[in-house]
């Protein structure tokens, strides 16, 4: 049976949305939406590698809490090697990696496990999630060997997922108000 290791990387320094990882939608912050997500999706253990305390238990969603070091904070700082960072703090070897960004909080765990099925079940070596446009948003599956070596190969996969990443005030409060009326239901 193939290892599967869920990452979530959040830094508290968003310069057009202070907080933006912090911010909450039907009452949770994104990034304890991102744990969800992936613990609904399938994904266990998970790693929530980030540079502020977080106000929820991740035991709920069977993840630990990672204190990013401020040399893996900064803006400069490819994701991939935060996500490479997480993965050699653990003193454990799988064979994929599935991360999650909070900041697109509207992508589902089905679309979680299409793309961990994809990349583990198919011969992609990396899959990323698009919304209907075409734009890149948040959710990545790779085979780990891959993500060390290259990240983008020639054998990419992609599942189209709803939402598009929240960047700055505005669009925090468009997703909120669409995740919101969903969970909601129609007003009438």
């Amino acid at each position: 049976m193939s290892k599967t290791l869920g990452v979530i990387c959040a830094r508290k320094g968003s310069k057009r949305l202070p907080g933006k990882n912090l911010q909450r939608i039907n009452g949770i912050t994104l990034v304890e939406n991102a744990a969800k997500v992936l613990h609904d999706g399938g994904i266990s253990p998970i790693v929530i590698a980030c540079d502020f305390e977080l106000d929820f238990d991740p035991g709920t969603y069977q993840a630990q809490h990672l204190f990013r070091p401020e040399n893996t904070s900064a803006d400069h700082v490819a994701l991939q090697e935060t996500v490479k960072w997480a993965y050699h703090s653990l003193d454990q070897e799988y064979d994929y990696i599935v991360f999650l960004m909070p900041n697109c909080p509207m992508i589902t765990p089905l679309a979680v496990s299409k793309a961990a099925s994809m990349v583990q079940n198919e011969s992609f070596n990396v899959v990323r999630s698009y919304d209907n446009e075409g734009h890149e948003n948040g959710l990545v599956a790779v085979r780990t060997k891959y993500l060390m070596d290259h990240f983008i190969d020639v054998y990419c996969g992609s599942v189209i997922c709803e939402g598009k990443e929240i960047h700055d005030k505005q669009d925090y409060l468009n997703v909120k108000k669409n995740m919101e009326k969903v969970q909601n239901g129609p007003m009438e």
